[in-house]
């Protein structure tokens, strides 16, 4: 038997804490970061938007050794294709 491996961060934020709102937030964010650093906390995850890096980082606010990276473009294409989730 197999144990369940746990989902990574990117995916638990997206489909349990994501909200419009949320989405919204993190869209216009990302548009208008050009230079450094924007964080967010909600109530599970961290999002820290690094233009310098050009990524992304999902990090699990209740284990802070967990987290996702992905490029920021792809993290914003996500956050459009779940709009209607």
């Amino acid at each position: 038997m197999i144990a369940d491996m746990p989902r990574p961060p990117l995916d638990e934020f997206l489909t349990g804490e994501l909200s419009n709102f949320i989405r919204a937030q993190l869209l216009t964010a990302i548009e208008q970061l050009q230079t450094g650093r924007r964080s967010f906390t909600y109530n599970t995850f961290n999002v820290l938007l690094d233009a310098e890096a050009d990524t992304t980082t999902i990090e699990d606010e209740l284990d802070l050794d967990r987290q996702s990276t992905l490029v920021l473009e792809e993290f914003r294409k996500l956050l459009w294709a779940t709009e209607d989730s």
